[in-house]
């Protein structure tokens, strides 16, 4: 049994901080708002009232947050992480963020002697329940191999891919094809409806075909029925999209298709379609209004 920590209990962190609890676990969890942690505790994970307490009572500590301004503030802010850290403390982030920011926060922690991780993730709420996300992890070797069995707690895919940073330039690369593959779903079905082939008929020929991604295979279906609820948040993939786009510029590396599908996804958000799936870019591109607080569209 090892003490963990785990921040961030949302849609992913808490299937995530479950597994690593009922792994046999010590586990001490902590979230912005107490009320998402309360399954946790009632299943036997211990409360803390700051990150800082996390770190206190941790060997490893576990991120899963929303965006880089999140991960700054639990790691780096007042009452985070590095304030409670001792040496030999690991940090692990599974958040996406940008490259730049993990790391500069991993060179922050080296001078705790903390070593951190940076380890975004494949897979939605499916697979971080049943424990088979594929991870992409950044970092010093002899901390990846310190935490490889929790890792594999989590996922059945787990890649040591280089220097901290190198994780989540891979998740970006990841989710530019993600991003991209379903905004070209959803124009395909845009196109041939405006051309009179309604896109239950279109994604019948669809799916046949080897055209279509694993991915866009999981959510066509969803789309023709106008099911949009979430397993990644459309706000969250324009957030991707914006941090693909800015990295290729610090690189000197061309994304035009990120940049115009950061650009759709962007607009789609600020009509309603934020916390929907990210596959409802489809139901945008056709014209159908978000029904309130049901991530369905009214008709497809």
């Amino acid at each position: 049994m090892r003490a963990l920590g785990f921040i961030g209990l949302g849609r992913m962190g808490t299937p995530m901080a479950r597994r690593l609890l009922r792994a046999g676990h010590r586990l001490t969890v902590y979230n912005r708002t107490r009320e998402k942690a309360e399954p946790l505790i009632a299943e036997g994970a211990r409360w803390a009232d700051s990150p800082r307490a996390v770190a206190q009572a941790s060997e490893v500590v576990f991120l899963m947050l929303a965006d880089s301004a999140a991960t700054e503030a639990m790691l780096a802010g007042s009452h985070g992480v590095l304030e409670g850290a001792y040496p030999g403390l690991i940090v692990v982030d599974m958040s996406t963020i940008a490259p730049a920011v993990s790391r500069r926060l991993a060179e922050q922690a080296a001078q705790r002697g903390v070593r951190m991780l940076d380890a975004p993730v494949s897979g939605s709420v499916g697979p971080a329940t049943e424990g088979t996300l594929t991870i992409f992890v950044g970092g010093p070797r002899e901390a990846f191999e310190a935490v490889e069995d929790l890792l594999r707690v989590l996922g059945r895919n787990i890649h040591y891919v280089g220097d901290n940073g190198m994780g989540c330039a891979v998740k970006l690369a990841v989710n530019l094809i993600l991003g991209v593959s379903m905004q070209a779903l959803g124009e395909a079905f845009a196109l041939g409806a405006r051309a009179g082939i309604p896109p239950q008929q279109l994604w019948g020929i669809l799916q046949d075909l080897a055209v279509i991604s694993p991915a866009q295979r999981n959510k066509g279906g969803k789309i023709v029925e106008g099911d949009f609820t979430p397993s990644f948040a459309l706000r969250l993939m324009e957030k991707d999209l914006s941090l693909i786009v800015e990295f290729g510029r610090q690189i000197g590396a061309p994304t035009p298709l990120a940049a115009a599908a950061q650009q759709t996804f962007l607009m789609a958000r600020e009509h309603g379609w934020a916390d929907a799936d990210y596959s409802a870019i489809a139901a945008w591109l056709l014209d159908q209004p978000p029904l309130e607080n049901t991530g369905r569209a009214s008709s497809i």
